[in-house]
């Protein structure tokens, strides 16, 4: 079992919802709106990048696409770390905000562009 990924966020419910509703599909969008990257070098090599908003502490991971790989895994897709978490059961976030699980189709969250 892996520790917990809780850290300090200041902002609204709301607010993870308006971010998640704007995810860039360009990552490095967030990089010019002033987020940091924070990702854990092996993670980033692995295409997995993290995020964090220095004015709320909320945090996202882009995850690259993995070309002709099914489902999420083909696609650039976000996940928002969820604050209060204990455990993989409550990891995430879902776009309204709501704690979900690890893996659960309601984490991956797709950007702006591919959102329906």
């Amino acid at each position: 079992m892996s520790k917990p990924s809780s850290y300090q966020y200041t902002g609204t419910k709301g607010y993870i919802v308006q971010t998640a509703l704007n995810l860039p599909a360009n990552p490095n969008d967030l990089l010019k709106a002033g987020w940091e990257d924070i990702s854990h070098p092996k993670q980033a090599a692995n295409g997995s990048h993290t995020y964090k908003d220095p004015d709320t502490g909320l945090r996202v991971r882009f995850d690259e696409p993995v070309p002709g790989s099914p489902g999420f895994a083909g696609k650039g897709h976000y996940h928002i770390l969820n604050p209060n978490a204990t455990n993989s059961k409550d990891a995430y976030l879902d776009k309204d905000g709501n704690p979900v699980s690890k893996n659960s189709k309601e984490s991956h969250i797709m950007p702006k562009e591919e959102n329906s």
